[in-house]
This record gives structure tokens, C-alpha cells and sequence, in this order.
């Protein structure tokens, strides 16, 4: 009994450690972050890091794989659930991507931090970076790149790969400059603006991918 009772007082401090971790490394960076800082806002001893993590380097990469993951597997369970059994078209595909990441899962708070995560690793990548390309980006990027392939059986893969890159970034611009979305579009990024963005995207997109062919 007293066994699981700390395993249970062990399991929540490691995870409030994480989410205060992740909260902090988004808005200040690996390297503008103390171990002190982190302790603090969580409430735990300052040995607390040591710990449960070995490391403040283990748990920035402990933060991208049961944080960030997470999150990226949400984002591509959410692009296969949109995809019809029985697709008609690329522009069905387009739709699926655009609507899992625009309207999709995360929440406005987890939407910004992912961005501000994944940001930060490009511009600065840490040992992180290689986590974050081959179990996030790689597999969504395939999955798309595999649900396009039937409709352009005379593109070579390379010009595909590119066709979906350029679609990735697309979708991710709109979701992520929201705020100059909003000032250049004076609209509110409400329902209906998402809904618009995403025929927008389809329309756009399928012109684009049809010249390849």
C-alpha cells in the first residue's frame, strides 16, 4: 500500500515538473531556463530534477517525447480519421491535413506551444531536433506523401515529397500566424474563418499539384 502511494506521489511530481518544464523551455528556451526555476514554479525540491530525470538535458528530451509526441500523434490519428475510406480525390487528402491541423485536436494553449517548441528547435536544434524529425515529422509527412501518391502516378517521388513539404508549410503558416492572419484579414480566427482558410487551402493546393502532373 505504501509502495503505490508513492509511486503515485512520484508519478504526479514527475509530471508537474513536465508540464512546468515544457511551459518554461516554450517561452524562454533550453538555455534560458534554470533547474531552479523549474523546481520553484512546480512546487518540488530542487533536487526533484535530479531524480526523476537524471538531468535538466534529460528532461528537455523527456519533455519532447512524452509532451510533444504525444501531441504530434494526435495531430496524424486526426489526419487519418478525415480521410474517406473511399476518396475521391487529392483535393479529399488536402482537406483531411488542412482540417486536422486547423481544426483538430489541440487546444489554443497546446497550439502555441508546440509552435514555440518546434521553432525553437529549428532554429537552435539540440539532440531533440532528431526526435522530433524521425517520430514526428517523417510519419506525417509519409503518410500524406502515400495518401497523394494514386493521383499522380506520373509524378516522381521527389517532386511529390516537395508538393507535400510545400503543403505542410501552407497549413502550418495559417495556423500559426494567426495574429497577422487576422490583422491583414481583419476576421476572427472563429469557426467559420477556419472553415474558409481550409477550401481555400484545397483550392489552392489542387491547382498547384495538378501542374506537377
Amino acid at each position: 500500500m505504501k509502495q503505490n502511494t508513492q509511486a503515485k506521489l512520484d508519478q504526479g511530481t514527475r509530471q508537474k515538473i513536465l508540464y512546468v518544464a515544457e511551459e518554461l523551455f516554450a517561452e524562454k528556451g533550453f538555455h534560458g531556463v534554470s533547474v531552479r526555476e523549474i523546481t520553484s514554479q512546480a512546487g518540488v525540491h530542487l533536487s526533484a530534477v535530479n531524480y526523476h530525470f537524471g538531468s535538466k538535458e534529460n528532461l528537455y528530451l523527456e519533455v519532447f517525447r512524452r509532451r510533444f509526441l504525444e501531441r504530434a500523434r494526435r495531430l496524424r490519428q486526426a489526419f487519418r480519421e478525415r480521410l474517406p475510406r473511399n476518396s475521391r480525390g487529392a483535393g479529399e487528402v488536402i482537406r483531411a491535413l488542412a482540417e486536422a491541423i486547423l481544426c483538430g485536436p489541440l487546444s489554443d494553449r497546446e497550439r502555441i506551444i508546440h509552435h514555440c517548441l518546434l521553432v525553437r528547435e529549428i532554429t537552435d536544434p539540440s539532440p531533440a531536433f532528431t526526435l522530433i524529425a524521425e517520430e514526428a515529422i517523417k510519419p506525417f509527412v509519409h503518410a500524406v506523401q502515400e495518401a497523394l501518391k494514386p493521383y499522380f502516378p506520373k509524378v516522381s517521388q521527389e517532386k511529390l515529397l516537395l508538393a507535400v513539404l510545400s503543403l505542410f508549410a501552407q497549413v502550418l503558416y495559417f495556423n500559426f500566424a494567426r495574429p497577422k492572419v487576422m490583422v491583414l484579414t481583419n476576421r476572427p480566427y472563429d469557426e467559420k474563418f477556419k472553415q474558409d482558410l481550409v477550401e481555400h487551402i484545397v483550392a489552392f493546393s489542387q491547382k498547384g499539384l495538378e501542374g506537377l502532373a
